[in-house]
C-alpha cells in the first residue's frame, strides 16, 4: 500500500489468520477475533437450506450508501449469501476505514467451540461486527477485507437459498465484482481531464478583446510570472 498498490484480504473462519496478517489490520484499527474458528451466526436472517442447524450462512441485502452525500458503489437487488464469516470491529481511530457490508443487529460473533459454556461475552454482535469493510489511504491506495472468503467461490455467484420461506438466488457475482472493481480502482477514481495553464499578461482583467491570449500550456514560465490555471476531474468508471 505503501507503494500505490491495492489489496483485497479474505479471511476464513476455518483457518487461523496469520498473526502479520492481524497485526497489519490492527494497524489499520480493523480488528478480528484472534481466536481460530470464531465466525458470525444470526437467527434470522440465515439461509435455511444450507445453515438449518448452525444459522452461520447470512442472506443480507445489499448495502445502502454510508451517507447520502456519498455515491454507493456496492448498491444491488436481491441478496448476499455470506458464509461462516470472520467478523470485523473498525475502531474510532482511523477516519480512513468504512464499512462496506454491515452485519444485522440480529448478528453476533462467537467460537462453536465454545457452545457448550454458552456465549457470555461475544466478539462483537449487531452493527459492531462488519463482515466486509473498506479503507483508502492519503496516497489513494486501497485496502478491502472480506470476513468471507467462501462468498467469492463460484457455487455461491448465483446460489438457490431460502430465507425463512422466502425463495432467493445469491447476488454474490455482481457484489464481487464491484467490490473488486473499487478495490483495484476500475471504477470509483478521479482522473484528471482536460488541463489548461498560461501566463497572465493582464489577458484575464481586461476587457479589451484586443488583448490576444498568450499560448496555452507553455513547457516554461519565468519564477515570477503569474498564471491562470483550471483542470477538468472526471469520474472514471468502467461500469
Amino acid at each position: 500500500m505503501k507503494k500505490d498498490g491495492n489489496i483485497l484480504v479474505a479471511l476464513s473462519s476455518e483457518h487461523a489468520t496469520p498473526t502479520a496478517v492481524q497485526a497489519m489490520l490492527a494497524e489499520l484499527d480493523i480488528n478480528i477475533p484472534a481466536d481460530k474458528g470464531a465466525l458470525v451466526v444470526d437467527h434470522f436472517n440465515y439461509d435455511s437450506s444450507s445453515a438449518q442447524e448452525q444459522h452461520d450462512v447470512l442472506l443480507l441485502p445489499f448495502p445502502n450508501a454510508l451517507r447520502s452525500d456519498v455515491k454507493n458503489y456496492f448498491a444491488g437487488e436481491g441478496y448476499i449469501a455470506v458464509p461462516r464469516a470472520v467478523g470485523q470491529a473498525l475502531g474510532n481511530e482511523s477516519p480512513l476505514t468504512s464499512p462496506v457490508l454491515r452485519a444485522p443487529a440480529t448478528a453476533y460473533s462467537y467460537n462453536p467451540k465454545d457452545e457448550a459454556d454458552g456465549v457470555e461475552d461475544p466478539f462483537a454482535v449487531g452493527g459492531q461486527l462488519n463482515l466486509v469493510s473498506a479503507m483508502q489511504a492519503n496516497n489513494a491506495a486501497r485496502l478491502a477485507v472480506v470476513g468471507s472468503a467462501e462468498m467469492l467461490q463460484n457455487k455461491w455467484f448465483a446460489e438457490k437459498a431460502k430465507l425463512g420461506d422466502k425463495a432467493v438466488t445469491t447476488g454474490n457475482r455482481d457484489f464481487a465484482q464491484k467490490l473488486s472493481a473499487w478495490t483495484f480502482k476500475e471504477t470509483g477514481v478521479l482522473k484528471v481531464g482536460k488541463l489548461l495553464h498560461y501566463q497572465d499578461e493582464g489577458a484575464s482583467k481586461k476587457l479589451n478583446t484586443s488583448v490576444a491570449i498568450p499560448e496555452n500550456n507553455p513547457t516554461i514560465y519565468r519564477i515570477k510570472s503569474d498564471v491562470v490555471s483550471s483542470c477538468q476531474l472526471l469520474l472514471h468508471s468502467f461500469y
